[in-house]
């Protein structure tokens, strides 16, 4: 080995030392996982590969600073739901129950709850709950939530045809970790098959050299945020993201405003003008965060059409996300995206397409996608939710 290669690989080494000491302090050691086990070591180069090369050692490092990353958010969550318990307590009835006729038909009794010490038995219909009807989970949620931990709450139930009332001292609501939404019904809008009204924009009445009012520049990853603006194009206005910066991990995007949904379908036209590390145009949906969401995207420097779907800033393909095709020219192309249930279908030009499944991502907004440097065109952008 040269000398050269010798210091370089030597600075390499400190390099990966420097990283992973500032890490160690910045991540005050090795955090504890659930239960004071030990965290699990991250794993090694894969097998076969040069412990040396700095791709392997790379992906080992991304590993283990992910799995750092990972406990010290769970950690942190744990820690926020349990401050929360303590300033907040939900009151606790201790039933579950399933909507019969005119109440609420007890299929469980907790014990050492409320519910036990005022005799609801299974079988038992809570009619209401300090006064309000009891017909839905929703309901009964609702009814219970409006008393206070401690604090007395009438219960009306009836069992065999008699009609029963006392009064319970709410409980609080123990440790859970199950999906919010199951935890609490009724909460949160519902996906509805209502349809909102399709927006299409052709940008034709729009000002030149601003970004139409009916749109929303936000920026994924790092780096300067996107330019997206009108310009006029042999007598057409289209919108162009005209800022270059070729930061790698840099995605502008364009949002919808006022709209958000579950399944829709966006098609829009685009085409490249310019950028020298990408040449990429995409269709984002389902939208929470610029760091959580779907897209799907051309790269004429890759040759492929993909379905990625990016969770907390981190992009990965989905299976059989992935088709060839080049869109290497200055010509017009059609995107179109359809996001119905947990499937997602990208389609380009009409001939190629691409279909996975997702069911992390679920409501959210939609609009265009670049990458890097990617200078691109869009025109006749048409979104059409098919439920909210």
């Amino acid at each position: 080995m040269t000398r050269a290669a010798t210091l370089g690989r030597t600075a390499f080494g400190i390099a990966v030392a420097a990283v992973l000491g500032v890490w160690a302090v910045a991540g005050a050691g090795e955090p504890p996982t659930a239960g004071g086990a030990p965290p699990v070591a991250a794993p090694a180069p894969a097998a076969g590969l040069d412990p040396m090369d700095p791709a392997a050692l790379r992906m080992a490092l991304l590993a283990r600073m992910d799995a750092k990353v990972d406990a010290a958010a769970a950690r942190g969550h744990l820690e926020a739901r349990l401050t929360l318990d303590a300033v907040m307590p939900l009151p606790y009835l201790g039933i579950d129950a399933e909507a019969e006729g005119a109440g609420m038909k007890v299929t469980k009794v907790y014990a050492g709850t409320s519910a036990e010490a005022i005799g609801l038995k299974i079988g038992d219909l809570v009619l209401a709950v300090e006064g309000r009807e009891t017909r839905s989970k929703a309901d009964l949620g609702r009814a219970i939530r409006s008393g206070r931990v401690g604090a007395p709450i009438g219960v009306r139930w009836t069992r065999d045809g008699k009609d029963s009332t006392s009064q319970a001292t709410l409980g609080q609501r123990p440790e859970e970790d199950e999906d919010e939404d199951e935890q609490f019904p009724g909460l949160g809008a519902p996906p509805s098959a209502d349809k909102l009204p399709a927006v299409s924009l052709d940008f034709q009445a729009d000002s030149l050299g601003v970004l139409p009012s009916a749109l929303e520049s936000v920026l994924g990853g790092h780096g300067r945020p996107g330019q997206f603006v009108v310009v006029e194009e042999g007598g057409q206005r289209v919108l162009r993201q005209s800022d270059g910066d070729a930061t790698g991990i840099r995605f502008p995007m364009a949002l919808v405003k006022g709209l958000e949904a579950v399944d829709v379908v966006v098609r829009v036209r685009f085409r490249y003008v310019g950028g020298a590390a990408d040449r990429a145009a995409g269709v984002v949906v389902r939208l929470r965060d610029p760091a959580n969401y779907l897209v799907a995207r051309t790269n004429a420097a890759e040759d492929d059409l993909r379905i990625f779907r990016t969770v907390n800033g981190i992009r990965r393909t989905l299976p059989d996300g992935r088709a060839k095709v080049s869109t290497d020219d200055d010509r017009w192309h059609v995107l179109e995206v359809r996001a119905e249930g947990p499937k997602i279908t990208a389609t380009l030009d009409g001939t190629t397409s691409v279909t996975s499944y997702d069911t992390y991502l679920g409501r959210g907004r939609a609009g265009v996608w670049t990458k890097s440097d990617s200078r691109t065109d869009f025109d006749d952008l048409v979104v059409t939710p098919t439920r909210r």
